[in-house]
């Protein structure tokens, strides 16, 4: 007996209420398809980069548009559907409870596959990160959720649907239509994004979804009233809290280096003897390389960035020194005295 055999008979073992028409929906045979499908994507994260390590990234703004835009809609679709079971007739506490694990309701099963196919496309997430070459953005968060995330799904569906998984299913996809809509929205361009001020709190809504989840897990597993799969309980529960974890070390992560930067950024503007740190200032001197005569150090034309600036812009840079010798640049000429400053009639006389 294979492996692939003998853990389907296992989780042979643990099914209830196993339906004959969900072995008949797409990927839902078997475990093989979504295994292969798993270690694809694997393959994808290993050896993509390296196929891209000389290649320029792919453009490919429109296509992630429309890819978001669907991801949006496919959660709404999943959230209708949940609304439609009328998961929270018996009140919030008890939601879903009147979908035990044996039940066979069809709307169920139908809302259990569309998660999966949700989570079955997210994948996709990775690949473009991939083709767009932002490895940074394939974090050992990112790829462990996408994977168990497909593998729960699948396997949820094929043994034991019910109404905790309506639930579970219902507060992630609403997430997720937050999640991708300011994707889609981020991904349009420069004019949307005074609409994005609410991304900071996109990662705290996840991490509200994981405390929700955990308390639900934990309350439907103590009360007799939801007879829920215990083994899926526990795996639900063990990786909701994993999730919680290392969402929270992202966030801190996040946090932290977000404080670092405006410190930084704070310090670098302060104020020394009347003059901002690190900035060129029109009268040429730029406290963080003084001379004791007032003179900057600092030849201002070895500047990359000002050294795109032609000299007739009326831009102040600055004095410099070169072999002892004080030089008065162009630039500061016309900055001091304008832009009708003629520079070459001063120098014939």
């Amino acid at each position: 007996m294979s492996y692939l055999e003998k853990m389907d008979k296992y989780l042979d073992s643990l099914k209830v209420g196993k339906s004959a028409l969900v072995d008949s929906w797409f990927m839902m045979s078997g475990p093989v398809p979504i295994m292969l499908v798993v270690i694809v994507y694997l393959i994808v994260i290993r050896v993509g980069p390296k196929i891209m390590k000389n290649r320029p990234p792919l453009i490919m703004n429109k296509l992630i548009a429309y890819y978001n835009a669907a991801q949006v809609l496919l959660a709404s679709a999943i959230c209708t559907k949940a609304f439609k079971l009328e998961l929270f007739k018996d009140g919030i506490l008890y939601a879903g409870c009147r979908y035990p694990h044996f039940n066979q309701n069809s709307s169920l099963m139908d809302l259990g596959w569309w998660y999966f196919f949700a989570k079955f496309t997210e994948l996709l997430d990775t690949v473009f990160f991939v083709l767009r070459k932002k490895e940074k953005q394939i974090t050992f968060l990112h790829v462990y959720h996408h994977v168990i995330m497909a593998l729960y799904s699948w396997s949820y569906l094929k043994f034991a649907a019910a109404g905790d998984g309506a639930i579970l299913a219902l507060l992630n996809s609403i997430v997720h239509v937050v999640m991708y809509t300011y994707y889609l929205l981020s991904g349009l361009g420069p004019r949307f994004q005074k609409y994005l001020w609410w991304k900071k709190y996109v990662t705290k809504l996840q991490l509200t979804q994981f405390i929700l989840m955990l308390l639900y897990c934990v309350w439907t597993h103590f009360s007799p009233r939801c007879q829920y799969a215990a083994p899926f309980t526990y795996f639900i529960s063990a990786n909701v809290t994993i999730f919680l974890v290392l969402f929270l070390n992202f966030y801190a992560k996040s946090y932290k280096n977000r404080k670092g930067s405006e410190k930084k950024i704070e310090s670098d503007q302060t104020t020394r003897n009347g003059f901002s740190s690190g900035i060129c200032k029109p009268n040429g001197i730029t406290p963080d390389k003084l001379e004791e005569n007032g003179v900057s150090k600092r030849d201002c034309k070895s500047s990359g960035e000002l050294e795109e600036i032609p000299y007739e812009v009326n831009k102040g840079c600055g004095d410099y020194t070169k072999d002892g010798k004080v030089f008065m640049t162009r630039r500061t000429a016309k900055a001091a005295f304008g832009p009708e400053y003629d520079f070459d009639s001063i120098i014939a006389k």
